[in-house]
């Protein structure tokens, strides 16, 4: 793995971190693709420059000591040009792991497609070192645009031929005539379990969102064979397999005695992610009777308005910590993950503006929206994502028994390069 280490370094740790930024503090289902945003952000870093560029670094999550690495490239048309790309080794790993995610197999049994685009007022002059490393790491569609006619349409029409239909709206109205830049990014993913659910099977039960409180919700029950379980002293896990096992949901349930087993967000940040991978690495293949929930969730998230407020918060901490930048990092890498609630309650002075500084050549480029939109559904034949009553018998000998009757969290992983394409947690799966 070592193409893209550094890629994989940051999808694991973004979901986490986003759910810390994004998670309101009403308990409500989450869901994120953490490889989506660790492109979006890696796009951003491209355009930005001196402190922006190092806190969207940090929030990355990787190594204070990683190196800068400057890449520098020619232009092959115009030999006296040239750009200059700071973190490129970042930049390769993640561009080397999304090729990787999106090379087809002859017979592959999933679908998997990430786009990224760049709608920007036609009226700014992108350099062209920021336009071909766009184009060059990630693929990414850029598109000059007028806003000062109604530009939805077309924005809506990108989202939904890049999602197969399932987002047909990613902005409700036209953006304001002011509008300087727009992000996307999209991500669609369909697959169909190994062992699908009989709907013959399904019932209507209780799904405790809370000790004393309940919520009926629609049930998918069977009997899994020979996939990943684990007891741990903090929770239970398993593995669903989708066909040809490439890719697996991997669920883990709190266990009854774990005092964090309805507060989803305190749940994950006891997780010590080293621990999660090696009780994978370890973990036996038991014949296991799961209940789950049936879902169909939708998220919009809009990041411009975290990263903001993290940009502040970032500035505070490391003005009252008299952190020095030859210093070990990873302590104001980690301000947010241990340090959520001083977070939460961080009022900012005013709102500042994001400017990519080094994306333009005549104006320092705005940026109005960054956003992430997601459809995910789980039913008996798989998942879609654009993303048992305690009385059941054990009737294989040998078999266990997996109950989701209440919060409990999962992620999606790429099992050849091990990427993160989703990041989740279930609090009551009877909202949308």
């Amino acid at each position: 793995m070592r193409e893209y280490g550094l890629a994989l370094e940051a999808v694991f740790g973004i979901g986490i971190r986003l759910q810390a930024l994004l998670d309101s503090s009403t308990p409500s289902n989450f869901v994120v693709s953490p490889v989506s945003a660790t492109v979006i952000v890696t796009q951003l870093l491209l355009g930005a420059e001196g402190e922006f560029r190092r806190q969207l670094y940090d929030l990355l999550s990787l190594p204070g000591h990683a190196p800068y690495d400057n890449l520098v490239y020619y232009n092959r048309n115009k030999r006296n040009e040239t750009c200059v790309v700071p973190y490129a080794l970042m930049h390769l790993h993640v561009s080397s792991m999304l090729r990787k995610l999106q090379k087809r197999k002859t017979g592959e049994l999933y679908t998997l497609n990430l786009a990224n685009a760049l709608f920007y007022n036609k009226d700014i002059q992108l350099r062209n070192c920021f336009r071909r490393s766009m184009a060059q790491f990630y693929d990414s569609q850029i598109n000059p645009l007028d806003f000062s006619q109604d530009t939805s349409s077309t924005i809506n029409s990108w989202a939904s031929a890049n999602t197969n239909g399932l987002i047909k709206t990613i902005v409700q109205g036209p953006p304001p005539p002011t509008t300087s830049s727009i992000f996307l990014n999209s991500i669609y993913f369909k697959a169909q379990w190994e062992t699908p659910f009989s709907d013959q099977l399904n019932t209507i039960d209780a799904f405790y969102t809370q000790e004393n409180t309940t919520v009926d919700t629609t049930y998918m029950l069977g009997l899994i064979e020979n996939i990943l379980y684990a007891d741990t002293k903090d929770y239970r896990m398993i593995c669903l397999p989708y066909k040809n096992r490439e890719l697996g949901m991997y669920i883990l349930l709190p266990k009854t005695d774990n005092p964090y087993k309805f507060n989803s967000k305190e749940f994950i940040k006891q997780l010590d992610p080293s621990e999660v991978l090696q009780v994978i690495a370890t973990a036996p293949l038991r014949d296991v009777v799961v209940k789950i929930p049936k879902l169909s969730l939708s998220n919009n998230l809009k990041l411009l308005e975290p990263l903001q407020k993290y940009a502040q918060f970032k500035k505070q901490a490391s003005r009252t910590q008299n952190v020095k930048a030859t210093q070990d990092i990873v302590h104001i890498v980690n301000c947010i993950e241990h340090n959520v609630e001083n977070f939460k309650n961080f009022t900012p002075d005013g709102t500042p503006e994001i400017y990519l500084s080094g994306a333009a050549d005549n104006a320092n480029m705005l940026v109005s929206d960054i956003i992430q939109q997601i459809v995910f559904s789980i039913n008996e034949e798989g998942t879609e994502a654009a993303a048992v009553t305690a009385g059941i018998t054990d009737y294989m000998g040998g078999s266990k028994t997996m109950v989701l009757n209440r919060p409990f969290t999962f992620f999606i992983r790429h099992e050849p390069t091990f990427a993160t394409l989703f990041w989740g947690s279930i609090v009551d799966p009877s909202r949308n």
